[in-house]
């Protein structure tokens, strides 16, 4: 008798709960500063922040989350003794531009780096891109020429 194969649905996640908190802290205060979102489209962000970039090789892996550690405690640097996530919205706004500004050339990258990701994520969402004026598939191509 042959052994029964089983097949296990597996699905490659990078993001731990601790950096989970993290990403979901920065699309916060990037995307939601006002409270805009809910608590479940956030954790969907989180999701789909994680399924972007687990597919990634080992190397921008390792780098994407040691990145989100030196995010995590970056507020040491700057005289607050709390962690990124732990931070209201508005410190982690002025933190980011803080961060954005800095002159230790590796700082900004952190923040230019997930900001790219998250952003093109986020926009793929129709809501979002209504949100901003964008028309969708009624927009029209410049056609040129005098008409």
């Amino acid at each position: 008798m042959m052994p029964k194969l089983v097949t296990k649905d597996y699905t490659r996640t990078t993001l731990r709960p601790r950096h989970r908190s993290i990403v979901r802290a920065l699309g916060e205060a990037l995307f939601s500063p006002s409270g805009e979102a809910t608590t479940e489209k956030l954790e969907a962000f989180v999701d789909d922040v994680d399924a972007f970039i687990s597919p990634a090789s080992k190397t921008a892996r390792f780098g994407l989350v040691l990145m989100l550690g030196v995010l995590q405690w970056s507020p040491l640097l700057y005289g607050r003794f709390r962690p990124f996530e732990a931070l209201d919205v508005d410190e982690r706004i002025a933190h980011l531009e803080r961060l954005d500004r800095s002159k230790v050339r590796q700082l900004p990258l952190i923040v230019v780096a997930y900001k790219t990701v998250m952003t093109m994520i986020f926009y793929e969402d129709d809501a979002e891109l209504a949100g901003l004026g964008y028309p969708g598939p009624e927009r029209k191509r410049y056609l040129g020429g005098a008409r």
